[in-house]
């Protein structure tokens, strides 16, 4: 069993079906996608910290509040989500956070991607994996495709890090968060455990292989 502090979310719970093709074309940090409204994808920068400090938080917060209560909830978010450390994490080569942003450029959702260090599961295969450590997005836009569309930016980041394999912890009673995740072609390959405070969860880890990105 993966022993970790990490989980990639109760789940944006989206419901929309549609699946985002990544198709070959040049890097860019902004993507544009179509939604109901239009919406930004771009990757956040150092300065952005504060901002998804605040976002993560709130984020955790309304996905996990219920289930997991103070007086562990604050402690964890203040660690989790501290300005500091995130502008480090950000600065990081071997890390990209995207935010998707509504059309008033607010931050709605955001996924963390990064390459596997030393600390993977045994069950995920690959020589090169990237994980999913956190992926929210706001309850408001639910089963309106940003879910989806952000994902699919967080493969494309993937697979133009010459990943082989992708990879995140979600919470096994989270079942709905689950379902989306098998739609983008994910799998259970393993079992994590999330530490909370005193108390530990058991996780699911999921994970699929990713194709070469072309001209890799």
């Amino acid at each position: 069993m993966f022993d970790a502090i990490r989980r990639s979310g109760s789940g944006p719970a989206d419901g929309a079906t549609t699946h985002f093709a990544l198709e070959p074309r040049p890097f860019a940090p902004v993507m544009r996608m179509t939604v109901p409204r239009t919406a930004i994808i771009r990757r956040c920068r150092p300065d952005d910290a504060p901002v998804l400090a605040a976002l993560g938080a709130r984020l955790f917060r309304e996905a996990y509040g219920p289930t997991h209560p103070e007086p562990d909830l604050t402690p964890y978010l203040a660690q989790t989500f501290d300005v500091v450390r995130l502008a480090g994490e950000l600065a990081l080569p071997q890390v990209a956070v995207l935010f998707a942003m509504d059309a008033t450029d607010t931050p709605i959702g955001y996924g963390y991607v990064r390459a596997s260090g030393a600390e993977r599961p045994a069950s995920v295969a690959g020589a090169r994996p990237w994980e999913i450590l956190r992926f929210y997005v706001d309850a408001r836009w639910h089963g309106k495709g940003v879910a989806a569309a952000l994902f699919a930016a967080c493969v494309e980041v993937a697979r133009r890090g010459q990943a082989d394999a992708l990879w995140l912890a979600v919470w096994q009673e989270a079942g709905r968060a689950q379902a989306f995740y098998r739609r983008m072609g994910l799998e259970v390959v393993g079992d994590a455990v999330f530490h909370f405070g005193q108390r530990r969860d058991a996780d699911f880890v999921m994970a699929t292989p990713l194709p070469p990105w072309p001209d890799a």
